[in-house]
């Protein structure tokens, strides 16, 4: 299994910090909503829990996302499949679960997207960032233990797919994660953000719901 990456952030260069929940190619949904939190390019800090493509219409406009100083993501579990399918040169599994936009490319857009998505072989699993409200936690799906320590080897498929935690807390059997304030998760679509201890989840089903999620941490 490769090892998980941990990346921290500085908050004292940022005047407000959002994390967002898995945008999925919704490039106008996430400009609007950033509009409508007078977002500062110039400021502000974006931070993406992953799932930056697949279902949604614009996947090749968010990756291009990668190229902003303001914006920074984790990989998702559909960054995983797609980087898979590039690996293996097996593309089914990413294509049923949404990645046939890629194959709707001309050749040009797909370079573009393949050396895009390759960046999530360097770009970290976990981001840790410390604010005024305390130590965060950002990624995908889970931290698949039950104490954080920055840099610690935890299960990546648990970081990337797991939601063993998220059904325990809705059967009622909710516990905190020691060793930070706040985790912040996507992956498991809900109506509504939800919170269960110290972990907030913020996956609003974009694609389908037309409702992005945003966490403010500054």
């Amino acid at each position: 299994m490769p090892e998980v990456r941990y990346h921290k952030i500085d908050a004292s260069t940022c005047r407000h910090i959002w994390a967002v929940g898995d945008i999925h190619g919704c490039y106008s949904l996430l400009q609007s909503r950033l509009a409508d939190l007078d977002f500062s390019p110039e400021k502000d800090l974006l931070i993406s829990v992953g799932d930056n493509i697949d279902r949604g219409p614009e996947n090749l406009e968010v990756l291009r996302l990668l190229d902003r100083p303001w914006f920074v993501s984790v990989m998702g579990n559909h960054e995983a499949m797609a980087l898979e399918a590039f690996a293996t040169q097996d593309g089914n599994m990413w294509l049923n679960s949404g990645g046939g936009w890629f194959f709707d490319l001309n050749a040009a857009e797909q370079q573009e997207a393949i050396d895009l998505l390759l960046r999530f072989h360097r770009l970290p699993h976990i981001i840790e960032i410390d604010t005024a409200k305390g130590k965060h936690v950002i990624a995908h799906a889970d931290y698949p233990d039950n104490r954080y320590r920055f840099n610690k080897q935890v299960d990546l498929n648990g970081v990337l797919w797991s939601v063993d935690r998220v059904l325990q807390s809705l059967e009622g059997n909710t516990r905190p994660v020691d060793g930070a304030e706040v985790f912040i998760f996507g992956h498991m679509i809900f109506t509504h953000q939800q919170t269960f201890a110290n972990q907030v989840y913020i996956d609003t089903g974009s694609a389908k719901s037309g409702k992005l999620s945003f966490y403010q941490l500054q």
